[in-house]
């Protein structure tokens, strides 16, 4: 018997389930309306550009419909249905038309094959419809396709769906092992264990600047008895950002702000201006709890005696060093194995009721 033609229905966001009830059918594509090259835009997109060598890469893959009306993707061989979204089998391709492509360190090209996936059964589609500026995406742990990922480097990763008819999409990121922010000041040294998972964007904000050597002469330019230190203002005064003017949106964890945690300066009332400034906690902190972004810890003894001294230092009414507290640099090493099993950091049991001292610590002028 032949195998009777069946199409994949993609909705757009806004869209309704079209025959959602029992024994509904997709309506056939009118005679034309196979997809055209340019009516399908292929994309791949990650939320961020950096990974520890644990926990998920998140990619997202997508079939984009430009046009306003709806397209028809011819689909050889055809596929079985394993989901809503895009198929498993148009993500990766086929033994012998593998569809994603990865080159680690910029070595030679390695294909992602499909593995066992089940072969087309009589209910298999032969077209993969979109809807009028429909969208047909699928999010995957990259690290589930591809195990090596978990090895320090650059990747690049080609996604080329249906042998490239569509074109291709391509996201670039790096592996890195846990990494330590040095900070040298003239009291000594303090070491930072930066937390990926936590607050993965702005762990990349950070240490993007300091690869750029931008803390390296820079200033605590405030000092706050019983709360801590902050520095990293271009302007040396609290109301300055990087240079490009770029803000980060907050990362709000569980994690108490204890006496080391480094975390991100903002605007009053804005928890989504996060730039360059940064505050490390002299003590434990619990009005703060949850309303900061926690991008790191101190923990061994030599870092936290520099805080106390730094903290301890005098300081004029305003909170202003009476001698510059000079940043001398700020460097990444990677973190002793042992240093990062034992930062076990343990979420707070609950919110305090305490009002919060944001106040105190005027991040950056709004």
């Amino acid at each position: 018997m032949a195998r009777s033609r069946h199409t994949f229905l993609i909705l757009a966001a806004a869209a309704l389930a079209i025959g959602a009830g029992p024994g509904a059918h997709a309506e056939p594509a009118p005679p034309g309306d196979a997809a055209r090259a340019d009516a399908i835009r292929v994309e791949l997109h990650l939320d961020r550009a950096r990974f520890g060598p644990e926990g998920p890469i998140l990619l997202r893959f997508g079939l984009v419909n430009t046009l306003r009306e709806p397209v028809d993707v011819p689909l050889d061989p055809p596929l079985s249905a394993d989901g809503q979204g895009l198929p498993l089998r148009l993500v990766l391709g086929t033994a012998g038309h593998p569809a994603l492509v990865v080159y680690q360190d910029d070595d030679q090209p390695r294909n992602v094959q499909p593995g066992d996936l089940p072969a087309p059964d009589a209910e298999a589609k032969d077209t993969l419809r979109l809807a009028p500026l429909g969208v047909a995406g699928a999010r995957i742990d990259f690290r589930s396709l591809y195990p090596a990922a978990r090895y320090p480097g650059s990747y690049r990763v080609v996604w080329r769906p249906l042998d490239g008819r569509f074109g291709s999409a391509v996201v670039t990121f790096r592996v890195d092992v846990p990494k330590e922010a040095i900070v040298v000041t003239d009291q000594g040294k303090i070491s930072f264990t930066l937390l990926y998972d936590v607050a993965p964007l702005n762990v990349e904000n950070f240490m993007s600047l300091v690869e750029e050597g931008f803390y390296t002469g820079k200033t605590f330019h405030r000092v706050t008895p019983g709360l801590g230190l902050q520095g990293g203002c271009p302007r040396g005064d609290g109301t300055g950002t990087r240079p490009d003017g770029r803000l980060v949106p907050a990362e709000l964890s569980d994690l108490p702000i204890d006496a080391g945690t480094l975390i991100m300066a903002r605007k009053d009332g804005d928890l989504n201006s996060a730039s360059c400034q940064f505050f490390i906690a002299s003590e434990r902190l619990p009005e703060l709890d949850g309303q900061y972004t926690i991008v790191g810890q101190a923990t061994d003894e030599a870092s936290l005696r520099v805080i106390r001294q730094l903290v301890a230092l005098p300081t004029d009414a305003d909170g202003r060093p009476l001698r510059p507290l000079v940043i001398r640099s700020i460097s990444l090493v990677d973190a002793p194995t042992a240093r990062v099993r034992r930062l076990e950091l343990q979420p707070t049991r609950g919110s305090s009721s305490a009002p919060s001292s944001i106040g105190e610590l005027k991040p950056v002028n709004p």
